[in-house]
């Protein structure tokens, strides 16, 4: 939830809860002011009865007069108000109320209801009448539930009107001061946001509010320190990567000077060796046929070593002849079960002799497992350079429409050696890797570096 309606929501129930307490405080001060003008109407109306049967008792007044309703009857009731006696003979009992305005209310009827179920039923109030030990009767005053809720409602109604109001009123100021003063944090979470995305530049500006301002040396120290610690291991795995790459290219050179040299050599001597058996020794032929075949074997090996090595094709005919002589290979493999094809757009060809090694093994290892895994009907290699705000930068993607097996076609933060390795040649080219189902079905690849630092 946003904070701001956060906090207009928890003042509002706060406030509606002032007002809850302040209603119940106001109904029970209201109903125990009845109540009391209950028991003091009882109290003197015992009396005047108690008096009455003192007269009797002294033969100045008629026991059947009694009880003399008249005297009780005078004192000043309360809008419906009402007292009783109920006396040991049914003959006896009395009653009497004080009418009012039913219409003049107003009360509406879920509040006649509660009044009714919560309050009304404890105002009455009842006394016994003794004279001389000997039970005479009850006397019982009581509100008519209309009347009092009445009252009640017309003590609350206009604190509802008024807390309604005030509620509404903090409610807007609170938004309005909370909305402004949390101004400065869509600048912290578009910072994050642009830290989430990779963007070690981000920078947060001073804020007034202490809280606030601690976020931003903190955040901006935090990005300071992970563009350091990304350029350093950025630094390190270009290094390390670039440097195998030239162990490559010298295992290879070796390879190719001395070992190649030998087995050409090795396997001239063994032609020249069947051809002088076939005459002068017939039975070492098939020995000498061994051997060229042996030397034979072996110069093929090697040579598949060498390429694995070092693709002889980028140095000696560039990486785009490179790119597109490896997706041959893999259609001749295919045999047209799977088609490989490749687009590429703009200048390529600059680049330092590592980073374009880079680029044919990221190539190589994405067709490999698309080969391998995806099951795919086509498989695209798309290479292009492009200006992205002033900047060259190298974009390269591998799509494939398979699905494949999911326990193989991972997402990149679970995939294995494969895509590690990759991961590792798109650091050493500061750039970004992204790899992963597509939501339009198959598999995708796609690698973006600036060209800035990579030209030769």
């Amino acid at each position: 939830m946003d904070l701001k309606w956060l906090l207009v929501r928890r003042i509002t129930l706060v406030a509606l809860t002032c007002f809850l307490a302040g209603s119940g405080l106001a109904l029970y001060a209201a109903a125990r002011e009845a109540k009391g003008r209950n028991v003091t109407l009882v109290e003197l109306a015992g009396r005047q009865l108690d008096l009455q049967l003192s007269r009797i008792d002294r033969s100045t007044d008629v026991p059947k007069r009694f009880p003399d309703w008249d005297l009780v009857s005078s004192y000043a009731l309360q809008p419906g108000q009402c007292v009783e006696f109920h006396g040991t003979d049914a003959s006896r009992n009395r009653s009497s109320c004080a009418g009012f305005d039913v219409g003049s209310t107003g009360t509406p009827q879920w509040f006649l209801k509660v009044y009714r179920l919560l309050i009304n039923n404890n105002l009455t109030a009842a006394t016994p009448l003794y004279y001389r030990g000997v039970y005479q009767g009850t006397i019982v005053a009581a509100y008519d539930p209309i009347a009092t809720a009445g009252q009640a409602w017309a003590t609350i109604s206009p604190l509802l009107g008024l807390s309604a109001a005030l509620v509404a009123t903090l409610c807007l100021v609170t938004y309005l001061v909370v909305d402004r003063a949390l101004l400065p944090a869509k600048d912290i979470l578009s910072g994050l946001n642009r830290l989430a995305r990779g963007d070690l530049a981000c920078r947060l500006p001073a804020f007034r509010l202490t809280e606030l301002n601690r976020i931003s040396e903190v955040f901006n120290a935090v990005s300071e320190e992970l563009g350091k610690a990304t350029s350093e291991r950025t630094e390190l795995a270009r290094r390390l990567v670039d440097m195998q790459e030239q162990e490559r290219r010298r295992i290879a050179r070796e390879l190719h000077d001395e070992i190649a040299q030998k087995l050409a050599a090795l396997n001239a001597l063994a032609a020249c060796l069947r051809r002088s058996t076939q005459t002068d020794a017939p039975e070492l032929v098939n020995e000498a046929r061994e051997l060229e075949k042996m030397a034979s074997s072996l110069m093929i090996s090697l040579r598949r070593t060498l390429t694995h090595l070092r693709p002889q094709e980028i140095d000696d005919l560039g990486l785009v002849q490179s790119l597109k002589a490896l997706v041959e290979q893999h259609n001749e493999r295919a045999r047209g079960h799977t088609s490989f094809s490749i687009e590429i757009t703009g200048e390529v060809e600059q680049l330092r002799a590592e980073t374009s090694a880079h680029v044919y093994r990221i190539v190589q290892e994405a067709l490999t497992n698309a080969s391998k895994h995806a099951n795919a009907r086509n498989v695209r290699v798309l290479l292009a350079r492009h200006a992205d705000r002033g900047e060259e930068r190298i974009r390269l993607s591998v799509v494939d429409d398979g699905s494949g097996s999911p326990a193989v076609r991972k997402p990149a933060s679970l995939a294995g050696a494969g895509l590690i390795g990759m991961r590792e040649r798109v650091a050493a080219l500061s750039g970004k890797f992204a790899a992963g189902p597509l939501s339009s079905g198959g598999f995708g690849l796609q690698v973006e570096f600036p060209t800035s630092l990579q030209e030769a």
